[in-house]
């Protein structure tokens, strides 16, 4: 289903709290809206809070929240889903609320996502699941607990080359696009940087003609962001030379983003330049080439950064302009308190980037002499220890996500032995397993069992063809999967033959279930399904029974309803075909109406 392919395409929003309004009214307009309507309203506010105080960030997150709870009511799963995702991050990225509240909440919101993706069966989203996942581990915890679902993200969403049937090539590269990017973040967070930046190249790459200018202006600042980080990181390795290049690239990319900066905010040409704007494009800048003529550009854009990372990149290239400009003192001073706040932080990354850029120009600002031979050793080796970690993490990720992909091949491997190919349902030996399975457990009785058998199948193959005869079962099949319940076994018998296992299920509703179906079946449109119609015969299925025995039952009750007329269900006492079957209500539907009459077995 496609929601918007325009969401954030430059226009005005008509959310009053995005424009200025004190709260937000899109819970109490949602039922007026269309889904793609919704979806906007709500990226609108989630793209908005970002910038807005505490408050600001409060009252959008109560907006979300309430589209939520319309969307939950009566909206598509994909709906509910991107409104999930959107409530999910904007308590990762930001949370102004105790720690344990806003886990407590992350984890409900993300087990309902979850649990959508799976029975959606969207790769892409289970993808993105696991990449969230990971977020919050990351965030609220211990960033090394993070691994297995990053690699498992990295796994399922690097996988991804074409949208499955159906899906508008487009909008599934737009939405692909942004998953990669998410995993961008949560990669920087372990400090994986290579396997970061080919996911960033390709978020990118699959952006260039299928998102907005606001989403590609996203994922380029997301790269300088990367850039920056690994450049520090190599710094702190001893790795200059590479440094000096990261630094080169994240400068180039910022003058990418600065090109879509306009663009992306609707402004017009002649409009501020985005170095005055956006406090990532001047890091950018500034930590290239420092020098005093970035200075005042830092002082404009350093409440302009909203993130706390984002705070120490300009708070280190202030630092580093002020001592190339001749003033250690200042460069201290202007590090001294961020170095302060940071001191209980054990996250690594950005902020042993900062504590190390505060010893370096605090020695200079105090004339401190050179530190002891032994000292500087000691530093190296811990160094060294941390490189040699971040390497082992990286090499753990790659393995993780190898493992996960050959899993995932290995299951897709032993599901296909377990599929019909040419409707895509359980085969005969998935019906075998499950039919063991539910005779044996106390758990799913009383169960149904159904045999289905095709009205007029042969007449197709033979007026039309065979292909054509293969259009109809699927068609079928697909009739079935779709009125029938998910915890029902809808599986290809053989033939034009069908057999539903429906566990847990007294027979009169397994009955009226199937008729549901039949009606279903016989109603499809004669281009679709040829006119085809169903003979149903379902039985109970003992504990402890043979299941053989519960077939044979079941295909002895589907005979007499094809010796009935056919379109009909009519249920048997079970394996004991010498009983008298119960009666149905047989329901003659065709093109003109229902007629129903009794039937007799």
């Amino acid at each position: 289903m496609t929601l918007c392919s325009s969401v954030a395409i430059n226009r005005p929003s008509e959310c009053s709290l995005v424009t200025g309004g004190p709260s937000c009214r899109c819970p109490e307009d949602a039922p007026r809206l269309a889904d793609g309507q919704i979806v906007v309203r709500a990226t609108d506010k989630f793209r908005w809070q970002q910038r807005a105080s505490p408050e600001g960030r409060s009252a959008a997150r109560r907006g979300l929240d309430g589209l939520l709870a319309h969307a939950r009511r009566n909206r598509p799963s994909v709906v509910v889903s991107e409104l999930l995702r959107m409530s999910i991050l904007v308590r990762i990225l930001r949370p102004n609320r105790p720690g344990d509240e806003i886990k407590a909440e992350v984890e409900a919101l993300l087990q309902e996502y979850m649990e959508l993706a799976e029975l959606d069966d969207d790769p892409r989203r289970l993808g993105e699941a696991a990449t969230l996942r990971a977020h919050r581990t990351a965030m609220f915890g211990k960033v090394e607990n993070a691994l297995a679902d990053t690699a498992a993200a990295h796994a399922i969403l690097t996988d991804l080359t074409s949208p499955g049937p159906g899906e508008d090539p487009a909008e599934w590269s737009r939405l692909l696009a942004r998953s990669l990017n998410v995993l961008v973040l949560v990669l920087l967070k372990l400090g994986s940087h290579e396997l970061a930046d080919e996911v960033s190249q390709r978020a990118i790459a699959m952006s260039e003609n299928c998102a907005s200018t606001m989403d590609r202006l996203v994922y380029q600042l997301n790269r300088v962001r990367l850039q920056l980080s690994w450049a520090f990181r190599l710094e702190r390795g001893g790795r200059e030379a590479a440094a000096a290049t990261r630094f080169v690239g994240a400068a180039q990319t910022a003058h990418t983003a600065a090109l879509l900066w306009g663009p992306a905010h609707d402004r017009p040409a002649g409009g501020p330049p985005a170095v005055e704007e956006c406090s990532i494009i001047g890091s950018a800048y500034a930590l290239n080439q420092p020098g005093p003529e970035h200075l005042e550009m830092l002082a404009r854009l350093t409440p302009m950064a909203f993130f706390p990372d984002d705070l120490k990149l300009i708070a280190i290239a202030t630092a580093r302009c002020l001592l190339a400009a001749g003033r250690p003192g200042d460069a201290a001073a202007s590090l001294a308190p961020l170095h302060r706040e940071l001191q209980a932080d054990t996250s690594g990354g950005l902020v042993l980037a900062v504590h190390r850029e505060f010893a370096m120009i605090d020695d200079l600002a105090r004339g401190a002499p050179r530190r002891s031979d032994a000292l500087a050793s000691y530093t190296a080796a811990l160094e060294d220890e941390l490189w040699a970690l971040r390497e082992a993490r990286l090499t753990a990720l790659r393995s993780h996500s190898e493992h996960h992909r050959l899993t995932r091949e290995h299951g897709a491997v032993a599901a296909q032995a377990l599929q019909d190919p040419l409707t895509g349902l359980p085969n005969r030996r998935a019906l075998d397993l499950r039919l063991l399975e539910v005779t044996t457990s106390s758990a799913c009785q009383p169960c149904a069992v159904a045999l289905i058998d095709l009205d007029g199948f042969k007449d197709v193959n033979d007026a039309r063809s065979h292909a054509a005869g293969d259009t109809v079962l699927r068609e079928v099949a697909a009739c079935l999967r779709t009125i029938l319940r998910s915890q029902d076994l809808v599986a290809r018998y053989g033939g034009d033959e069908f057999v539903v296992v429906m566990p847990a299920t007294p027979l009169a509703e397994a009955r009226a279930a199937l008729q549901r179906a039949a009606d279903a079946v016989a109603a499809l449109p004669a281009d679709v399904a040829a006119g085809v119609t169903m003979s149903v015969g379902v039985v109970r299925a003992p504990l402890d029974s043979e299941p053989a025995a519960a077939l044979a039952a079941a295909d002895a009750a589907m005979y007499r309803a094809k010796h009935s007329g056919g379109n009909t269900v009519i249920s048997g006492p079970g394996a004991d075909t010498s009983a008298g079957a119960l009666v149905s209500t047989h329901h003659v539907v065709g093109r003109q109406g229902v007629t129903t009459s009794p039937r007799t077995a």
